[in-house]
C-alpha cells in the first residue's frame, strides 16, 4: 500500500471514529446504525465494512485504541521501589496520565456519560487493577503477605482514581488544570484524605 493510500485509510477511519462517538454521545450505542454512522462521517456504507465489520467492532477497535494509549502513561514502577515512592516522579507519572485523558477528553466524557458504555468503567478498572497487581507482584512478591488483602487494596486504588475522573470530567471539575489535579492529587495521596482536610488520626479507646 502507498503512503498516500495508507493517509487516504487513517483519515477515512479518524471520520468513522469521530463521527461514532458524535453519535454516541446524542443517541446512545442501541440506537446508532451503520448508516448513521456512514452519513455522520460522509461515505458510504461500503466503505465502512472496508474498515470494519460492524459497530461492535467499531466500538472494541476504538475502545482498545484509547485505553492501550492510557495504559502506557500508567508507569508505575518509574515511582515505586520496595517501601519507598518517591512523589516527585509519581507527579511525572499523573501528569503523563492526565494530559492523555485530556488529550482524549471528548471520548472519555461521551464512554463515562448518560450514553456512554455500561461496561466501560468496569474495563478501565479492571486494567488499572491488573496493571497494579503485576507491579506490585515484580516489586513485593508474595502480595499475601501485605496486611491489607491485595483485592481490596487493588479495588479501592482502581475506583478511586475513575471516580476522580468522572469528576474532572464533569461541568464540577472540568474547570481544574492538569497541573492543578495532579498537586491536589499527589497531597490526597501521599496525605490521605482525613489529613488532608486537616484531621489526624488518633488510635487511643475513649471512655464511654
Amino acid at each position: 500500500m502507498t503512503k498516500k493510500a495508507d493517509l487516504r485509510v487513517l483519515k477515512t477511519q479518524k471520520l468513522i471514529k469521530e463521527a461514532f462517538i458524535s453519535l454516541l454521545e446524542r443517541k446512545g450505542f442501541e440506537s446508532i446504525t451503520i448508516q448513521d454512522i456512514a452519513d455522520e462521517a460522509l461515505i458510504n456504507r461500503a466503505t465502512f465494512y472496508l474498515h470494519y465489520q460492524d459497530k461492535f467492532d467499531l466500538l472494541e477497535q476504538i475502545t482498545n485504541t484509547y485505553l492501550n494509549e492510557l495504559m502506557d502513561t500508567v508507569d508505575i514502577t518509574f515511582h515505586l521501589n520496595k517501601g519507598e515512592v518517591n512523589v516527585n516522579r509519581f507527579k511525572i507519572t499523573l501528569k503523563k496520565v492526565l494530559e492523555n485523558i485530556e488529550k482524549n477528553k471528548l471520548f472519555y466524557q461521551v464512554m463515562l456519560g448518560p450514553n456512554g458504555i455500561p461496561n466501560f468503567t468496569n474495563k478501565i478498572e479492571k486494567l488499572l487493577s491488573d496493571k497494579f497487581k503485576m507491579t506490585f507482584t515484580s516489586v513485593y512478591g508474595n502480595l499475601d503477605q501485605l496486611e491489607v488483602p491485595v483485592d481490596l487494596i487493588l479495588n479501592f486504588i482502581s475506583s478511586a482514581y475513575i471516580g476522580v475522573l468522572k469528576w474532572w470530567l464533569s461541568d464540577a471539575g472540568s474547570t481544574y488544570s492538569v497541573d492543578f489535579m495532579v498537586e491536589q492529587l499527589a497531597t490526597l495521596i501521599t496525605k490521605g484524605p482525613i489529613n488532608a482536610i486537616g484531621h489526624k488520626m488518633i488510635f487511643r479507646e475513649e471512655n464511654h
